[in-house]
């Protein structure tokens, strides 16, 4: 998330100045209207997240997303700009959290076997005494074999192991020279909050359907596809800056169409 170009960096300006007026305005409607172009604006870090996770872990991705993008709108709920003047750093560290949560309730509803509970200290005390050259060409197959355990026995201790690692909610974070514990930035996900932020994406998905044609290809590829301006240049055949500026242009014209018009 730092190694940002200046037309993405353009884009963190353009969602702080939404935060900006997200935190002043008191109606519920405007709030609601601002939400929705940070969370299409933010989507792509959140998708970024979610496939780095799921490499890991072997979740389904749209789960982790779901999970990620309620952990964006409770960062845009309580970001305090004096506390951390980045709100892409803030809100990485609420989406990450949201995701540990939804991995850990996963974990929890799994009655895990003893024996693979067994196995997979076994595994652990197999691969401690092994070098760096060892470790790299290690595979599952490998490890089964020198257990002499079935492969499929050995992904599922591997992969329930990799879950129960997932960092401590307990453990303390600096946000900015902040610190907090990613439990205290986190509550726990639940099913209202889930369906709140798929009531969100229904709205958002019908305010993308009513830009004009050459806005909303760029959108869908930005939001959807998670394609970086670079990409999207190089598949419309346009140079990033024009990328740039039409995107802007859509984030402007999606505002004036929740501004202007009641979504059913």
């Amino acid at each position: 998330m730092n190694n940002l170009n200046n037309n993405d960096e353009s884009i963190y300006l353009q969602i702080q100045d939404w935060l900006s007026e997200y935190a002043i305005t008191e109606s519920s409607k405007q709030k609601k209207r601002l939400m929705n172009l940070i969370v299409v604006a933010m989507m792509p870090v959140v998708k970024k997240i979610a496939n780095s996770i799921a490499r890991r872990a072997e979740d389904p991705i749209e789960d982790l997303v779901q999970a990620g993008s309620i952990g964006l709108v409770k960062a845009i709920e309580r970001y305090n700009p004096d506390l951390c003047p980045k709100f892409r750093i803030y809100a990485g560290y609420l989406i990450v959290g949201e995701m540990q949560h939804y991995m850990r309730d996963k974990v929890a509803l799994i009655k895990v076997p003893r024996e693979i509970i067994e196995l997979a200290m076994r595994i652990k005390n197999f691969v401690k005494d092994l070098s760096d050259e060892e470790m790299d060409s290690m595979t599952s197959q490998k490890v089964a074999e020198a257990l002499d355990v079935p492969v499929q026995k050995v992904n599922t201790a591997i992969d329930i192991d990799r879950r129960k690692k997932i960092a401590s909610l307990d453990e303390v974070i600096n946000v900015d020279g902040n610190k907090a514990s990613i439990g205290d930035l986190t509550p726990a996900y639940d099913y209202q909050e889930y369906s709140e932020q798929k009531d969100m994406q229904l709205e958002i998905d019908k305010v993308i359907k009513n830009l004009p044609s050459e806005l909303k290809e760029i959108v869908e590829l930005f939001y959807y596809e998670d394609m970086k301006q670079t990409e999207i240049a190089e598949k419309l055949d346009l140079n990033q800056m024009m990328v740039s500026r039409r995107l802007k242009k859509a984030f402007s014209y999606m505002y004036n169409i929740i501004k202007e018009h009641d979504l059913d």
